[in-house]
């Protein structure tokens, strides 16, 4: 996600005294080589221009475009920092991408150069992968999304359920590409659901 913010349209905007922009019914828009890569909108927010630190409020909805695939963010509140790189929200938060959608009461998106782009989310669950997968829903205290590999790994009673059968697990890492399970930890499988 290097990403460098060109754009940023507003109906009203107002200064505060701390090198703080405030803003209404805005949207926020990053492009990356004059392809649109992020779009924001939100009911209102504010930037400090001091830090880069980005706030919006209010229905927030967002885009964003990685190696080809677009995914969709809606929280009631996104804060981020146009630095790092990093965008969170400590509200309910709906990440959806392709046929796959994570409900969770918190999201944090960051990028590291071992690992690429992460999404971590708290108190989450999923419904299907994709079209073609034979994982149906799943939830665990934490789900971490590697969307640059394709692979999901979640932890802290974790639940996963496949076909007719459903894993309870402490951790389970999952290849979104190879539809299969990697690595699970103290797993119990109920059959025949």
């Amino acid at each position: 996600m290097a990403i460098s913010y060109n754009a940023f349209p507003t109906t009203k905007i107002s200064f505060l005294d701390n090198n703080t922009i405030e803003f209404k019914n805005s949207m926020y828009v990053a492009y990356e080589q004059g392809i649109k890569k992020l779009v924001f909108k939100s009911k209102k927010g504010n930037i400090n221009l001091e830090n880069q630190d980005i706030n919006l409020i209010g229905d927030v909805k967002g885009q964003f475009i990685l190696d080809g695939e677009t995914f969709t963010l809606i929280a009631k509140s996104l804060n981020g920092n146009l630095v790092n790189k990093s965008i969170s929200s400590k509200d309910n938060t709906v990440f959806k991408a392709n046929d796959m959608e994570i409900v969770s009461t918190s999201m944090k998106i960051f990028q590291t150069p071992q690992e690429g782009v992460k999404i971590i989310f708290k108190n989450a669950n999923f419904d299907k992968i994709h079209s073609g997968s034979k994982i149906n829903k799943g939830r665990a205290n934490k789900i971490e999304l590697f969307p640059e590999k394709g692979l999901v790994f979640m932890e802290g009673s974790a639940e996963f359920y496949q076909d007719n059968m459903k894993i309870i697990t402490e951790e389970i890492h999952y290849d979104l590409n190879q539809d299969r399970i990697l690595k699970s930890i103290n797993a119990k499988i109920i059959n025949n659901l």
